[in-house]
């Protein structure tokens, strides 16, 4: 039921200080669904338009990967949520983010 509203709270400033159980609540469902066998786009923007958009998406997790470990490490949630949603934002990221981001979020977490 959850999905894929939960994305709606991730852009506007105001849940800034809701980010990491949001994130980590939203990265868990994705690979729920991922598990369940939905491997192509996670997101469906012609069922629900008052999601985010993918630009949206990806420049507020970006912006808020920025500050790693402010906000009891929103950062952190912010860039696994991002690192699970990478076909959702742009197919042409899978592979780009699927190597690159986890080793950045080892390195941050070490």
């Amino acid at each position: 039921v959850l999905w894929p509203y939960l994305l709606e709270f991730v852009t506007p400033i105001q849940f800034t200080n809701a980010l990491t159980p949001l994130c980590k609540s939203l990265m868990y469902l994705a690979v729920k669904k991922q598990e369940e066998g939905e491997n192509s786009s996670l997101i469906r923007y012609d069922l629900n338009a008052n999601l985010p958009s993918p630009y949206a998406l990806t420049t507020r997790l970006l912006v808020v990967s920025s500050q790693p470990h402010a906000g009891d490490c929103r950062g952190t949630a912010a860039l696994r949520l991002l690192s699970v949603l990478r076909y959702s934002v742009h197919p042409a990221l899978d592979q780009l983010w699927s190597k690159r981001v986890p080793l950045l979020v080892e390195h941050i977490e070490g």
